[in-house]
């Protein structure tokens, strides 16, 4: 198996062979990179992470008219992500080839008309095929930009720009936490349920940034009309150093020789915990505040807390990462704080304790999430980068985002208690430092030939 990126094609543009005219301010053209870029990425991830994430202020009353019990909402919290693993592949592989103006802004109009259809989801099985289907749309999104800024962002800059883009996450449950509530309070309107209003409303502004995509993005260095042509050769050759110190003679540079690397797959389920933090830090909050005291009026106010907390440590721990240049310990120790939040929640007996706990999950998930994603993108050679990084999201997605959801409710079934729920997840942190530690470790070692 092979994978044939545009690199190839940006490598050999007839410009790059020009030697510069003068001399280039490398950050100020890194900072025009991102001023560019970002700002689109990050609204896209915000509305992807609202039109998966408003499930939970649905559930409030769309599981009492659905008839969905504890277990039923878990699959359907899990089923979204075992579609989005089985179509993780070829969609990033379809960017490597295609660009992402076409996959990324395809990927976001087709999740902004699932999103609208769970509107009219009757039951237990409509409501499972509905998220599996916005599973399927959403396929992609977030290997997708980890690949994208790849082929902008030089190596020393990722973290932080990985992290910009993880602010998506955070930022999405805060706007969530405060307009879902007022949605909610369309209910009735038109005898249609607030639930309904939910989805329909925040379903819409995806489709849009999606169309707008189509116009704006643009897929390689090469292409860039807003940078000039010094800009253009100066940071195609940050990249190509970045690519050639990945490609070193004694790495493996296809495909099947990187699958066949045991590390890879350690690190990949060292993922798993990641995707499961990812996938249910904002799922199960709202309920878990309710039920801790905090009344339906206030719940928007209060869920937007630990998402806010998470902003911050992020930023702080991210940037911490680029300065020291190191990967694998920032996150294995981010893995150990989410772990600690999620079992404080687990334990929490007071609404005090819950917050905390929420706090600390949701900075140690997204500062992990930031700076995991610079580890395949430091060390992975170039042509196995789209397919490996994919089938790391994959694997993480089915394990993590599928099979773990549904562990949580099964013991919150059983222990008839919310909060209980959240040791699955400190556990599947746990596991899964150990196998990053090790993983990343020996990926780091064997590139500088250690």
């Amino acid at each position: 198996m092979s994978v044939s990126p545009q690199s190839a094609t940006a490598a050999a543009s007839p410009g790059d062979a020009i030697p510069m005219s003068g001399a280039v301010d490398g950050d100020r053209v890194v900072t025009r990179v991102g001023r560019r870029m970002m700002w689109y990425l990050i609204a896209l991830y915000v509305v992807s992470v609202l039109d998966r994430g408003n499930l939970s202020f649905a559930s409030f009353s769309m599981n009492r008219q659905l008839g969905l019990t504890p277990q039923m909402y878990g699959v359907g919290v899990g089923i979204l992500f075992l579609g989005y693993s089985l179509f993780e592949l070829p969609s990033n592989l379809a960017l490597a080839r295609y660009g992402a103006r076409v996959t990324l802004t395809r990927i976001a109009i087709l999740f902004g008309l699932v999103t609208m259809s769970m509107a009219f989801v009757t039951g237990p099985y409509s409501f499972y095929t509905v998220r599996g289907l916005l599973g399927i749309a959403e396929a992609g999104l977030t290997p997708g930009v980890f690949l994208f800024l790849s082929y902008w962002i030089p190596q020393n800059h990722r973290a932080r720009y990985n992290a910009m883009f993880t602010y998506a996450i955070p930022s999405a449950y805060v706007v969530s936490s405060l307009i879902s509530g007022t949605i909610m309070q369309l209910d009735g309107l038109w005898s249609i349920p607030g639930w309904k209003w939910l989805f329909v409303l925040e379903g819409l502004p995806a489709v849009a940034l999606g169309v707008f995509g189509i116009f704006y993005l643009t897929d390689r260095p090469h292409q860039a009309k807003w940078l000039s042509d010094d800009e253009k050769r100066w940071l195609q050759k940050q990249l190509d150093d970045t690519d050639t110190a990945a490609t070193a003679p004694h790495l493996p540079t296809d495909l099947r020789s990187v699958l066949a690397r045991p590390a890879l797959w350690v690190l990949t389920l060292g993922y798993v915990g990641i995707f499961a933090g990812n996938a249910t830090v904002g799922a199960w909050a709202p309920q878990i505040l309710h039920g801790n005291g905090v009344s339906l009026g206030a719940i928007g106010l209060v869920a937007a807390l630990p998402p806010l907390a998470g902003i911050v440590g992020m930023t702080f721990l991210s940037r911490r990462s680029d300065r020291r240049k190191e990967r694998v310990n920032h996150t294995v120790a981010c893995m150990v704080i989410a772990a600690a939040g999620y079992l404080m929640v687990a334990v929490s007996a007071n609404l005090g304790t819950a917050i905390v706990g929420f706090m600390l999950a949701n900075i140690g998930v997204y500062a992990s999430l930031a700076i995991f994603w610079s580890i395949p993108q430091t060390y992975l050679p170039t042509r196995a980068k789209p397919a490996a990084i994919a089938i790391i999201s994959s694997c993480g997605a089915i394990l993590g985002g599928w099979v773990i959801p549904i562990l949580v409710g099964r013991v919150q079934g059983q222990m008839h208690s919310l909060p209980a729920g959240m040791v699955v997840i400190a556990a599947s942190f746990v596991g899964s430092a150990v196998c990053i530690l090790f993983a990343g470790r020996r990926l780091a070692a064997t590139n500088t030939g250690a």
